[in-house]
């Protein structure tokens, strides 16, 4: 066993989710910021998600630098609490009118273990940074989203995947958690150690305690070949069809009004990595004018759905796995996830597309469609069921309520398990008939936190109401 705890990993800041700079400054110093005696809540400090679609005005937020910090932040505030990380969640699991306590400076690999490559980090750890820190000891994620911005706590809070049909999702490859409980005590548990907690605690939607460090089974640094094809939607249906076990990873992207996809091809391979290719092309400029282009003029959306093919070309690269995994995602939107049984996926994509094409949905950002193998986390919206993820966006500055009001019941009726941090309306009556192990996890959940300091209204609705 290697102790990296000297050894901290500098926060990469592209998207600073608060946009306080100032609370930044002083959050690296272990404190935070609250409302004074007499100031109006207008006054104080606020937050917003990744995508503008959530905000908060708590009565203060907190930057806690370690363990010690973050048991002191939680016994010295009353009321409501909930913890963030890198705001990359579209639900609002985190606004709350109490007090946020960011996990951003309690980042870094703590430790590892060369023989049962595992490693420990701390909750706050982004995912873009744990690949090349990993790297360092000789090891690698089993898997990675094409995001990786979020923090190492939320991902495996909300149960966040990538793809592959063999690969679960973050949560199903921890081996070992050690949270601060409502009342400032420090717990660890794993499969040998309060078994129930561990599974509990899995995936919980900051709802059990605050995450502090995460041990994660990881397998040997590898590299991947990525293919990257464009073609018709019914010639990725096809692909996906016929490939669909002959490849680690394989998903599509589905421009509904363009008749045009993108699919993504990746496997484990030995060869040398590929130089990086320089393009002329700014795909996220695209993208974005793309999409701003259709919200102004709907006619165009088709148009440049079709001329998806003119953008994107097809490629191939090679790299290491934590390079080749990552897409860069500057241009803002909102999502909705299902997960619905794998045999049934492309029937259900189908009539996603239909509902679309129906009701001339205005939008330009693809359907995504992914597999993800079968976990024994109880809030996993993968326990005990092999699934295809089906991803609906919409463009940041397009209202996507309608869109996703539309969507909603053709997942449902594939019995579909939504992605915790993404956009969705159901409560807890819902979930005690989606999930087996529910009614578990409500035990677990009110003995750690009788008082339900950790609920803000969304947990509440999707776990008490």
């Amino acid at each position: 066993m290697t102790d990296h705890s000297e050894l901290p990993l500098s926060p990469e800041r592209r998207h600073f989710l608060t946009r306080m700079g100032a609370l930044g400054a002083i959050g690296m110093t272990g404190v935070g910021l609250a409302l004074p005696s007499g100031a109006k809540a207008e006054d104080g400090p606020r937050w917003q998600n990744w995508s503008g679609g959530q905000t908060a005005k708590p009565t203060g937020i907190l930057y806690p630098d370690s363990e010690d910090a973050l048991v002191r932040a939680v016994q010295g505030t009353k009321g409501s609490l909930r913890a963030f990380g890198g705001g990359h969640s579209f639900s609002p699991v985190v606004p709350t009118n109490g007090t946020l306590i960011s996990l951003e400076a309690m980042n870094g690999m703590t430790r590892h273990n060369t023989g049962a490559l595992t490693a420990t980090f701390r909750a706050g750890s982004r995912i873009a940074q744990m690949g090349p820190a990993l790297k360092e000891v000789g090891q690698a994620l089993l898997n990675e989203a094409d995001i990786n911005m979020q923090s190492l706590g939320g991902a495996i809070s909300t149960a966040t995947h990538g793809t592959g049909r063999q690969l679960q999702c973050f949560s199903a490859t921890v081996t070992e958690l050690r949270l601060v409980l409502a009342d400032g005590s420090i717990v660890t548990c794993s499969p040998e150690k309060d078994r129930e907690l561990f599974e509990a605690a899995r995936v919980a939607v900051g709802s059990i305690g605050i995450l502090s460090e995460i041990t994660l089974q990881n397998r040997a640094a590898y590299r991947l070949r990525e293919q990257v094809n464009v073609m018709s939607t019914q010639e990725a249906i096809a692909t996906l069809q016929r490939d669909r076990d002959k490849h680690r990873h394989i998903e599509f992207f589905a421009f509904p009004f363009g008749e045009k996809a993108i699919v993504k091809r990746m496997d484990i391979t030995t060869d040398a990595p590929t130089a990086p290719v320089e393009s002329f092309i700014d795909e996220n400029a695209i993208l974005e004018f793309a999409a701003d282009s259709a919200r102004k003029y709907p006619w165009t959306n088709t148009l440049w759905q079709r001329l998806v093919g003119m953008f994107v070309s097809d490629s191939e690269r090679v790299g290491d796995s934590h390079e080749i995994f990552a897409s860069p995602r500057t241009v803002g939107f909102n999502e909705m996830e299902y997960s619905v049984p794998a045999d049934r996926g492309l029937e259900c994509f189908q009539e996603i597309l239909d509902v679309m094409r129906k009701n001339k949905v205005n939008v330009f950002f693809p359907i995504e469609f992914r597999y993800i193998a079968a976990d024994e986390c109880w809030l996993s919206p993968f326990y005990q069921r092999a699934s295809a993820a089906i991803s609906v966006h919409q463009y940041y500055k397009q209202d996507y309520k309608e869109f996703f009001r539309l969507a909603e019941p053709v997942f449902r009726k594939y019995q579909g398990r939504p992605h915790w941090g993404k956009l969705h309306i159901l409560g807890a009556a819902d979930f005690r008939q989606l999930y087996p192990r529910f009614g578990d996890f409500l035990k677990v959940r009110e003995r750690v936190d009788p008082q339900g300091r950790l609920l803000n209204e969304h947990a509440r609705k999707i776990f008490l109401d």
